[in-house]
């Protein structure tokens, strides 16, 4: 059965590929999917600069958002009733890799107990995360936290959390960023001098990068490794 936070990524991947990009739209699901499961603490998602529809600018402040403008919606309970607040402390590595991890590796990955502040309220949680790829690229990530299985109390300072993989059932958390995007282009049907087109480089490079795909996926040819994702 997928867990939670897949089915949250595979929600929004499916909006994406009908071009819908409303942010109210994304921030529902994960109001639903918060009211729907009485063990979580939150449901959220962090996306990069002007990935999720290029009006950042335009959302700076707006519930669920932050300076940046940047959609970090977070639903949480931290409370009790559901409540929207924008994640922190996603800026910088460190304090912070529960996003840079998955967003760096494009990998699922999950936190085991650590300290974080949910509407302004620290809390001991876990999470599980889940990287959202666009023609082989991360834009951002999607997340559930539920309550830590060994409460303690507070510390006296906040350390950096201990990101690992999860698991991840994406035969192409094997290829490097390069490798998705050609890939991806690969699915599309493009031939190795359409995508050496589309991505500046040479048709011979391609089919450099095409060779280290069919290894890592444990394919031989372009149809099989097409069908990989499926």
């Amino acid at each position: 059965m997928d867990r939670p936070v897949e089915l949250l990524a595979a929600a929004f991947t499916n909006l994406r590929r009908l071009g819908i990009t409303h942010r109210e739209t994304y921030s529902e699901i994960l109001r639903r999917a918060l009211e729907a499961d009485e063990t979580s603490v939150g449901a959220w998602t962090v996306w990069e600069p002007d990935s999720f529809d290029g009006r950042d600018a335009e959302f700076r402040f707006a519930p669920g958002h932050d300076a940046t403008g940047r959609f970090v919606p977070y639903w949480h309970r931290a409370y009790g009733s559901p409540k929207l607040d924008p994640v922190n402390n996603y800026e910088h590595a460190g304090l912070g890799d529960w996003y840079w991890v998955p967003k760096r590796e494009a990998t699922c990955c999950q936190v085991d107990d650590y300290w974080y502040s949910v509407g302004g309220r620290l809390l001991r949680i876990r999470s599980e995360i889940v990287p959202l790829l666009e023609n082989g690229r991360c834009v951002g990530v999607v997340g559930v936290d539920a309550p830590a299985t060994s409460p303690q109390t507070a510390p006296r300072r906040i350390t950096a959390p201990i990101v690992r993989p999860l698991g991840s059932a994406d035969p192409l958390r094997v290829l490097t960023s390069r490798e998705r995007e050609i890939h991806h282009w690969l699915v599309a049907g493009k031939s190795n001098e359409d995508i050496a087109t589309i991505l500046g480089i040479s048709a011979h490079t391609v089919k450099n990068h095409l060779s280290h795909i069919f290894a890592k996926l444990g394919v031989e040819n372009r149809t099989a490794a097409a069908l990989a994702t499926r």
